[in-house]
């Protein structure tokens, strides 16, 4: 079988400069719709910055178009915390670590900030120390950047130390005098930390893009409709990717005004039209990782559950975001956002990306969709005069090179809302 996905795609090696790397992560967690109000809005803050033309008709006539052409699914924005569990389920397996790890998320208020000390940890789940701060730091390396700080200064830092492009004094700074940058004193900053007061207002403009509640973007929202920006298609036996017209838009600079103003001879608006630039260039750029980041993914995704793309009946093969990330090169938390909300069109509808990622059992390298699967057929062709027994279903499936145990195949026929093989006896 061959693939092929439109339009192609070459990989470079090439530095490129971003200096807020933060707006590239922000869009990537974006839906499509989403990220077509966020464009609407760049462009009223950015006179240099024009949509593209059909964007906003083409999202207005998708939100007034009916289910015959859109398929309209109803979709809630997902809980800080349901977030959190989805992202610890498919980062880590079941050890204790992991118990102590959702006992700090269950602690998180609507900020993401934990509401429980150490102390009170320790009293209420008779953990030691060292383990509740192995766990508490698990949780404060997942999205959003910040979650899961014991105050505002520690919710900072934790954003500070994950951005490249953070000023090279930002951490320490906000670590020591957090209080005094807010306060604007420039000067007795500057001479704390020998360097000039343009350094320390360059730290108090880099803490203004960070955000002091992380967990308040997860409050209830509604999107009402998910539009898919990748297709699979079947072609002569081939599966084709491609992007829909819903895919990333680009947006255009408007040269003739930026032409028109850079011919004043105002100081104040020089500065102005050149920071305007470059916020356009950085739009732009974070616009296109977007896209190529979404296209990448999704066409790793498509090759590796191509059986499934073939025939809907197919269980999914064992893929997780460790696979994609070691075979793509990118950091588990940028393919995290890039399949969440991310939806494509597949002859079976439209699906979201993360829904072909599958968390492999622990007793066994087969999907856990697979097996399953493979239960459920074995139960559904069993004599329901003499049904199997769970351990009579673990010694089936181990026939069929399925190593699970009876204790397993109890927990995953619950899981299937299977009755007992008592009470399944007719």
């Amino acid at each position: 079988m061959e693939f092929r996905h439109q339009p192609q795609q070459l990989q470079k090696q090439k530095q490129s400069y971003i200096p807020n790397l933060m707006q590239g992560v922000h869009l990537l967690q974006l839906n499509r719709i989403e990220l077509s109000t966020y464009l609407s809005n760049q462009i009223l803050e950015n006179p240099f910055v024009d949509m593209p033309e059909q964007e906003s008709r083409l999202i207005q006539t998708a939100i007034n178009e009916t289910a015959s052409t859109i398929e309209q699914t109803t979709a809630s924005q997902p809980s800080l915390f349901d977030f959190l569990k989805e992202q610890i389920e498919l980062f880590y397996r079941k050890t204790y670590l992991r118990e102590l790890l959702f006992w700090w998320v269950n602690q998180l208020d609507h900020r993401g900030y934990v509401t429980k000390t150490i102390e009170e940890a320790m009293d209420e789940t008779g953990a030691a120390s060292v383990e509740l701060l192995d766990a508490l730091t698990l949780l404060q390396q997942l999205d959003p950047p910040g979650v899961g700080a014991r105050d505002l200064k520690e919710c900072l830092l934790l954003q500070t130390e994950r951005l490249d492009f953070a000023p090279s004094i930002a951490y320490i700074v906000i670590e020591e005098n957090l209080e005094s940058l807010i306060n604007k004193k420039w000067s007795s900053l500057a001479q704390t930390y020998d360097v000039t007061e343009a350094d320390i207002k360059e730290v108090y403009q880099f803490i203004k893009k960070l955000t002091p509640s992380p967990g308040e973007a997860y409050q209830a929202s509604y999107t009402p409709f998910v539009l898919p920006e990748l297709s699979v298609s079947i072609d002569k036996d081939e599966l084709v990717i491609s992007e829909t017209k819903y895919k990333t838009p680009l947006v255009s600079f408007n040269q003739s005004y930026f032409k028109e103003l850079s011919s004043s001879d105002d100081p104040q608006l020089k500065s102005y039209i050149k920071e305007k630039k470059k916020e356009y260039d950085i739009l732009q750029t974070s616009l296109e990782k977007r896209k190529e980041t979404i296209l990448r993914v999704g066409t790793a995704i498509v090759m590796h559950q191509h059986t499934y793309f073939k025939d809907a009946d197919a269980p999914l093969v064992p893929l997780q975001l460790t696979d994609l990330a070691e075979e793509l090169h990118l950091n588990q938390s940028t393919i995290s956002r890039a399949v969440r909300e991310t939806y494509i069109e597949t002859p079976y509808g439209s699906k979201e990306l993360k829904t072909f990622l599958s968390r492999r059992s622990s007793q066994s390298e087969l999907s856990k969709d697979h097996i399953l699967q493979a239960l459920q057929n074995l139960i559904q062709s069993e004599d329901k005069a003499k049904p199997l027994s769970d351990q009579a279903i673990s010694d089936a499936l181990k026939a069929e090179n399925m190593t699970l145990s009876r204790r397993g195949v109890t927990k995953y026929r619950k899981q299937l809302d299977i009755p007992s093989s008592k009470q399944r006896k007719e």
